[in-house]
């Protein structure tokens, strides 16, 4: 028996994900391989493959900006290297432009946000055995796939706020993978992903499951929904509450206190705000075409020069422009309008998260959006 190309094609667009997920920041490695693997896969299905011609057209805007944002990092001396890792994700949009006329989109959906809910178990395990149940042998495996080890023993000494020791680049996902599985109903499966968000202590991911919480809770069509609600209200509120109670009981001390922070995250992101503003004022052209995305930018706050801030869409003008900016997001609230109701709380989740952290250009992000884009059966 032999694979079809476009079941291997399928199946690399898998190992993509899983890879991209685990493997976020590429340290193992796993993520570039998955790169390889799957352009491969569209190679190899290159003669069955076509493509519009708005398709070519935008392939060709894409590639243009490509190209300027490295003639750009060369005049403000900017690093090469960094620019042609900060442009795959260029490339991440036009592979994936090009499979999801070609694979089960709903399936593939499917197939991600169960990926991300098996991946948040992750945290749920981090925390248990290093706070709860010490076992070094589990969380030194964690720790293989984790962004972040907190050498702290549990307790952060400034606020003696109890804190996971390891943090997962791909938290901020796990809100779209939270209103997946709330929205179709699957109460555990969304219960299992709030928790890990809670566990995570990631304001961001914690607010905006809250915010899609609410509209779930709150939408009632008929008496019986009302009542329906109002028990799964109380039942996810008691289960919160005393996972809250065993592992972080001074979680609302930390979600309000701003200046106690790891890196002191809201200060700096201040901090970036107004240099980039600065920036703009000073340079029209840096606004309209942007600096070069291999150029890197000196943080006053934290002293030092760096290749990429946590607010992701002022990040993309800083590097591409105001031209391609606008474009990108005409592009990504298109589709949003366009979905269905589920899949358009899925990228709103997305887009609220990129102003606390750089996911804009994350594979995994690019890859639900294309996902989204004919994926017009989901309910």
């Amino acid at each position: 028996m032999t694979l079809s190309n476009f079941k291997i094609l399928e199946l690399s667009t898998c190992f993509f994900i899983i890879s991209n997920i685990l493997d976020y920041s590429g340290f193992i490695g796993l993520k570039y391989v998955s790169f390889i693997v799957l352009i491969s896969s569209v190679l190899l299905n290159f003669r069955q493959i076509k493509s519009s011609r708005n398709q070519i057209l935008f392939f060709g805007f894409l590639m243009f900006f490509f190209c300027l944002s490295l003639i750009t990092t060369i005049i403000n001396d900017g690093s090469i290297q960094f620019a042609l890792q900060y442009n795959l994700a260029i490339i991440t949009l036009i592979i994936c432009s090009v499979i999801v006329d070609y694979v089960d989109s709903n399936k593939m959906l499917n197939f991600l946000m169960n990926v991300l809910l098996y991946s948040s178990t992750l945290i749920i395990f981090g925390n248990v055995f290093s706070n709860i149940y010490p076992v070094k042998l589990i969380t030194n495996m964690l720790v293989f796939f984790s962004s972040n080890y907190d050498t702290y023993e549990g307790i952060r000494s400034s606020s003696m706020i109890i804190v996971p020791k390891i943090y997962f680049q791909f938290t901020l996902f796990l809100p779209a993978a939270y209103i997946y599985f709330l929205f179709k109903k699957n109460y555990v499966k969304s219960l299992i992903i709030l928790i890990s968000i809670v566990l995570s202590l990631s304001r961001g991911a914690i607010f905006i499951a809250l915010i899609f919480s609410l509209l779930f809770f709150l939408r009632n069509k008929n008496f019986k929904d009302l009542i329906k609600n109002i028990f799964l209200t109380i039942l996810f509120a008691c289960i919160m509450l005393y996972v809250i109670n065993i592992f972080v009981p001074n979680i609302f001390i930390h979600f309000l206190n701003l200046q106690n922070i790891s890196e002191f995250t809201v200060s700096t992101r201040l901090d970036q705000i107004k240099i980039i503003i600065d920036l703009f004022r000073d340079n029209i052209f840096i606004f309209f075409f942007g600096m070069g995305s291999g150029t890197p930018i000196f943080l006053d706050f934290i002293a030092e020069s760096v290749y990429a801030i946590e607010i992701a869409p002022l990040d993309i003008i800083r590097k591409y422009g105001f031209i391609f900016f606008t474009f990108i997001f005409v592009l990504m609230f298109r589709i949003i309008k366009n979905s269905s109701i589920i899949n358009t709380y899925i990228l709103l989740s997305l887009v609220f998260a990129t102003f606390t952290n750089p996911i804009l250009t994350a594979p995994i992000f690019i890859l639900i959006f294309s996902l989204c884009i004919t994926n017009k059966n989901l309910k």
